[in-house]
Parts: structure tokens; sequence; C-alpha cells
């Protein structure tokens, strides 16, 4: 079995060292998810890479989420967001057909609970933390993937943006506090905008707009107004309508002011 299992890794390897990775993914998916497994836990990098490529396409893949997170988690950019990459699609596969009968609930926690440390970890690159955040979210159905408050008082505006269009709408009402506090408070403009769209959005679902014009409270709405009326470079008339659906739900003269200079503004697509 050990010899099958290294004869199989020296042939994805060899595929995807001369370039041809559908070849490298065919050769792992024909080996199983265990050899797979045995090749993401090498430290040849090139190995690693074939590995990855053979995760997207192998039987039962799911069960790949927790290796491919160390490999994430490793010092080698490259793999790192390769895998990242790959997790995020298995994970947005279950996402969309649902958990199979043989994976356990607490393997599923461990493995959201393992992309989402991984999120939140300040010294990994940008696009492996947006890539575990995504897979996190997809593994927690109706939740937000990681703690949402951590993630919006992360340092880099980036990551906040990504962690508030991670949110699902409508936004769940466990979301509503941590979403207001970034439009009040956060001192990019555009990730302030972002988390406004969501929340705004949220008010078509709701049976009263009170929850969420309480939670945002005379600071948030004045920083809306502020970035409907004054919006950061890029922002779209359609965001910033989406975002001014807070202030319409608000009835008061300011409110309409600022929704009145909306309309004024000439329409701004891309």
């Amino acid at each position: 079995m050990a010899a099958t299992a290294a004869a199989a890794i020296a042939a994805m390897r060899a595929a995807y060292e001369r370039g041809d990775l559908d070849e490298a993914a065919r050769r792992g998916a024909l080996a199983g998810p265990a050899v797979v497994e045995r090749a993401l836990a090498s430290s040849d990098r090139v190995t690693q890479l074939a590995a990855i490529a053979a995760a997207a396409i192998v039987e039962d893949r799911a069960e790949l989420l927790g290796p491919l997170a160390r490999v994430a988690g490793g010092a080698d950019r490259r793999t790192a967001q390769a895998a990242g990459a790959a997790a995020r699609a298995i994970a947005g596969e279950l996402a969309r057909s649902g958990r199979p009968d043989d994976l356990a609930p607490g393997d599923l926690a461990a493995w959201q609970a393992a992309w989402a440390e991984l999120a939140l970890r300040p010294d990994r690159w940008i696009e492996v933390r947006v890539a575990a955040l995504d897979t996190a979210a997809a593994l927690d159905p109706g939740g937000t993937g990681v703690e949402l408050g951590a993630a919006l008082r992360d340092p880099d505006p980036a990551f906040r943006r990504a962690a508030v269009t991670a949110v699902r709408l409508p936004v769940p009402p466990t979301a509503v506090p941590a979403l207001a506090g970034a439009i009040a408070h956060d001192a990019d403009a555009a990730a302030a905008l972002d988390a406004a769209q969501s929340l705004c959005l949220s008010l078509e679902a709701s049976a009263s707009p009170r929850p969420i014009l309480d939670a945002l409270g005379p600071s948030g709405l004045a920083r809306l107004r502020a970035l409907v009326t004054g919006p950061p470079a890029g922002a779209t008339t359609a965001v910033l309508r989406d975002a001014a659906r807070c202030l319409a739900a608000d009835r008061s003269p300011e409110s309409a002011a600022a929704l009145r200079a909306l309309a004024s503004r000439p329409a701004r697509r891309k």
C-alpha cells in the first residue's frame, strides 16, 4: 500500500512539474483522498502543489479541508494561496449542495474553526486571509464564519471590507451591532460604506426598521449621511442607494436632505 501511494504521488508530482496540472489532478483523483492528504503533508513544494490541484476534484474532498488549512498556514506563499483557493472552492460546493450524510457535524465545526482562526491571523497574506474567511463563512450556514466584531477591528481595511461582504443577507441579528459600529467608527470610508450596504439592504427582510436604526444611533446615521453625500472614490450609485435605505427608513429632516443630495448626483455604475 505504501509503495502504491508513493508511486501515485510521484506520478502526480511529475505531471505537475512538466506543467500538466490537469494530469496531476487526475492522478491524485484516481489515487484517492488519503493519498492526496499524504501528498499535502509533504515538505516538497511541487508535491504539495500537485496535491492541491487534485484536492479540487478528488472524491470526498471535503475531508481535505483540515489538511488544506495546515498548508495555508505554512510559510510558503504560493502553496498557502493555492490551498486557500482550493478550500474556498470545496467549502462553496458544500454550501451549495448541502452536507453529505457521511460528514459529521463535529468535523465541519472543526474545519470551520481552523479556517476562521487562519482568517484572523494578521501575519498571513491578505489573499490567504480572505480565502480563509470565505471558507469559514461557507462552512457556517446562517452565521458569519468568524467573530465579526474581531474581524471588523482588524488593522487591514481590505480584510475588514472582505469580512463585511462575507456576511450573508439578510444579516443575522447577532451581526447588526458590529456592522452598525463599523458604519459609525471605521476609519476607512469604503469599509464603512460596505457595512452600510449590507446592513441597510437587510431592512427589506425586517418586520420593523427599528432594531437596525437603533443600532446605528445618532452617530451611525450621521456617518451614513456623510458617506452618502460625500462618498469614497469608486463608490457606485447602486451601493450608495442600497446604503441610503437606512436614511429613507429614518425619515428625519437630516436624512431627507441627504437623500435629496444623493438623487441629484450623476449616476456612476463602475
